[in-house]
């Protein structure tokens, strides 16, 4: 439902608002993270379930965020 409107370069925030990173891109049933901050070769993936809404440019979660982090899968 949300991945057709997720763009690359949006928002994204917990449900606090804190600012938790900018969309890379989505794959399959994960928003991938930019990986400018991160560690190494691994991206932060968010599962799109964990999405509430999106505002404008801003993706908003629906819980605090806690990374998954996995090798980019291309």
């Amino acid at each position: 439902m949300f991945e057709m409107r997720i763009r690359p370069d949006m928002e994204v925030v917990d449900n606090s608002g804190r600012r938790v990173g900018t969309v890379n891109g989505v794959i399959d049933d994960l928003i991938l993270l930019a990986r400018s901050g991160s560690f190494g070769d691994l991206h932060h993936c968010v599962p799109l379930e964990r999405v509430e809404g999106i505002d404008e440019n801003r993706v908003r979660l629906r819980q605090p965020f806690f990374p998954e982090r996995r090798r980019h899968p291309r």
